[in-house]
């Protein structure tokens, strides 16, 4: 839910989350597919992070289910400022990749926006 939240994933429906099966009666999430950061949306989540929240897409409304998940705090806010970290080499990994300066900045917005202060902050 951070990384979508924090590269504006406007794609985040159920169907694009798995599970992988490693032995019997044992599963592990599935490594992330089919995200699309978008820059020109509103920054809302297809699957919310609670009712109270709605689609709101906020580190504020993810930091508030973390009863929900059993994270303790103090783990979800380590886990959020190492994802925050990865987002934030996020143009260094487009220009590995061969997007040119134009392009980077048609992705700005989705990656660059108050939620990537709002985890700094909070992972602190």
């Amino acid at each position: 839910m951070a990384f979508s939240i924090l590269v504006t994933n406007v794609d985040d429906h159920l169907r694009n989350h798995g599970f992988l099966h490693v032995d019997r009666g044992q599963w592990r999430l599935a490594p992330a597919f089919d995200v699309n950061p978008f820059p020109e949306r509103a920054r809302e989540l297809k699957t919310w992070v609670s009712e109270e929240a709605g689609p709101e897409a906020t580190i504020e409304a993810l930091m508030s289910v973390l009863p929900y998940f059993r994270i303790p705090a103090v783990r979800a806010r380590e886990i959020l400022g190492e994802v925050e970290r990865a987002v934030s080499q996020w143009r260094a990994v487009g220009r590995g990749l061969g997007m040119n300066t134009a392009e980077l900045e048609q992705f700005a917005e989705a990656f660059e926006h108050d939620q990537r202060a709002a985890a700094r902050s909070a992972s602190r």
